[in-house]
């Protein structure tokens, strides 16, 4: 049996860095690793890269919301650690596939990505993998204020996008129209009581 560990952030917070530093790791130990990105995260290609490191680590597989993971295949491939980054963007069924993975095989699981959605909830697909964890690392940031930094709102031309909007996915896509600040949950509750978005 392998362990599941989920190491969630906000954007910024260096999930990806953390990602590929893990990788190097593992390969420099000889630890055979296999590394999976959603095809859904169309920045960088088919590498995993971070705004903090120039660092890259190419992914085994880009997965795709609607396929299932070759279980059989991994297993049979004796890998010793999966690691895969922005894991909020895969969907519930791949996490499921993956904690199947750690449970019966001697595989390791180890998943970065983000918590909340931009309108305040929790993706689906990472509140299950945390439900599922065996470890959990949580990356704290922090504002001046030393409010803890869990939130994300999102801007469209420089304001603040409609909680009603049906987009729920954080993709950095075009930064010209869409932008994303990470803030304290006292924060994203008081801009959206100022737009009469929230209940007072």
């Amino acid at each position: 049996m392998g362990f599941y560990k989920v190491t969630v952030g906000v954007m910024g917070s260096s999930k990806s860095a953390r990602a590929i530093a893990e990788v190097q790791n593992l390969k420099v130990r000889n630890l055979k690793t296999l590394v999976i990105k959603p095809e859904l995260d169309t920045r960088d290609g088919g590498y995993i890269c971070s705004r903090l490191i120039k660092d890259k680590v190419k992914a085994d597989i880009l997965l795709n919301p609607e396929e299932s993971l070759p279980i059989d295949e991994i297993i049979s491939n004796n890998y010793d650690y999966i690691v895969v980054d922005e894991f909020h963007m895969l969907s519930e069924m791949q996490v499921k596939e993956l904690y199947q993975i750690s449970a019966i095989s001697s595989t390791n699981v180890s998943m970065y990505g983000l918590r909340m959605s931009w309108k305040g909830t929790p993706f689906s697909s990472a509140a299950l993998a945390l439900a599922y964890a065996d470890e959990i690392e949580i990356i704290k940031m922090v504002d001046k204020d030393q409010h803890t930094l869990s939130h994300h709102i999102k801007y469209t031309n420089g304001i603040p996008s409609p909680l009603g909007e049906n987009e729920n996915t954080i993709v950095v896509g075009d930064l010209d129209k869409t932008s994303y600040t990470t803030v304290s949950k006292l924060d994203f509750y008081k801009i959206y009581k100022m737009l009469g978005q929230v209940e007072k």
